[in-house]
């Protein structure tokens, strides 16, 4: 099989480039996994983004909340995971 010269370096391929996104757009959909509740599956299939990069996404907002949180006060895991016990709950009792 003769391997056909593009033009373009593998890396180089237009139909592969890479897309960027800033810190502020990584956080608010970061935020709509952890806030608004929205699963990985609809915020991908709204965005385009794939799903592994929205949990990565949202694993490094909750380690820049951490880092950031005042001393005393909650962890941002525990307050997440609290939500979504709520949300359960009040899904629940209508």
């Amino acid at each position: 099989m003769t391997k056909v010269d593009t033009g373009f370096s593998r890396r180089e391929d237009s139909e592969m480039k890479r897309r960027r996104f800033t810190t502020e757009y990584k956080q608010e959909e970061a935020r709509l996994l952890i806030i608004d509740g929205l699963s990985a599956k609809e915020v991908s299939d709204q965005l385009g983004v794939p799903q592994y990069l929205l949990y990565r996404w949202k694993r490094d907002h909750f380690d820049e909340l951490e880092a950031s949180k005042p001393a005393g006060t909650q962890c941002p895991k525990v307050m997440s995971t609290e939500i979504k016990l709520l949300r359960k709950q009040l899904a629940k009792s209508k």
